[in-house]
């Protein structure tokens, strides 16, 4: 048994090791790094952005709300991912509920081990409570894990705000066309310090379906997609009700699936 338990660490440590030692994730092209393009690429950007965000309910209904509160499941088809994370279960059911402009998250465990608990980002720094009590830590499971639930629900409102944002061309996907918007937190070529989106927007509907992405917070070579479904209206927004989270658009393989049961967007603080 011990030498079991040595295997899987092994094995573990290893993958770590290989993800750690490859080159920056890049999702930039040519095409989006020619500054003389740029400012014509930024302005077809914004207009199909604000396109997509009026077809959605608007941005200005979208950030009236001060915070949104989610139920629903976590479901995990890899527990070599789910180990980087502090969730036990392979079906992990939670409410969350987060700022829309903030990074302030509570999250309960509502099932498993851990029902009842939270876990919680406040000021930027992470925490657990036990029977009401917080206890502050550096935990980068709990921060990142936390961090990347809320992305994936707000980024198809909150990328509009991205200090680089430019159009990027047309794709089809199983027979549907999307516009693509490539987005950064800082410059257009990839770099450790700053995180790159593209982002796809189907030409009828102005949905965001997918969205490709980097998380240099867990390695400068990390990159996934986000397949967005099941929409629904709720207060006046189109929301998914469904996000999974693979390494491909093409692969259906998803890493773990975010199953919401409610979503409410809440005024007060």
């Amino acid at each position: 048994m011990l030498n079991k338990r040595r295997g899987k660490l092994f094995l573990v440590f290893t993958a770590l090791i290989m993800m750690m030692g490859c080159s920056t994730a890049d999702l930039s092209t040519d095409n989006l790094r020619d500054q003389d393009a740029q400012p014509d690429l930024r302005e077809k950007a914004i207009t199909i952005f604000e396109r997509s965000l009026n077809a959605r309910g608007g941005y200005d209904t979208y950030k009236s709300f001060n915070s949104v509160r989610l139920r629903g499941t976590d479901l995990w088809h890899s527990s070599f991912v789910r180990f980087f994370t502090p969730v036990t279960e392979q079906a992990q059911k939670f409410e969350v509920k987060f700022s829309i402009a903030g990074n302030d998250i509570k999250y309960l465990f509502s099932n498993g081990k851990r029902k009842g608990q939270f876990i919680g980002v406040e000021d930027g720094k992470p925490y657990k409570a036990i029977e009401g009590e917080k206890e502050f830590t550096d935990s980068s499971k709990i921060r990142i894990y936390l961090e990347s639930l809320t992305h994936y629900f707000k980024w198809p409102f909150n990328l509009y705000e991205s200090p680089v944002l430019l159009y990027a061309g047309e794709r089809e996907i199983e027979n549907e066309t999307y516009q693509l918007l490539f987005a950064s937190s800082g410059g257009v070529a990839a770099s450790p310090e700053h995180d790159q989106y593209v982002i796809y927007i189907h030409t009828k509907t102005y949905h965001v379906d997918y969205i490709d992405f980097t998380l240099r917070s867990l390695f400068e070579s990390y990159k996934g997609t986000l397949h967005y479904r099941d929409f629904r209206t709720v207060q006046g927004l189109v929301v998914p009700f469904f996000i999974g989270a693979s390494d491909t658009i093409e692969n259906k393989d998803f890493v773990h699936e975010f199953l919401f049961s409610e979503i409410q967007f809440i005024t007060s603080p």
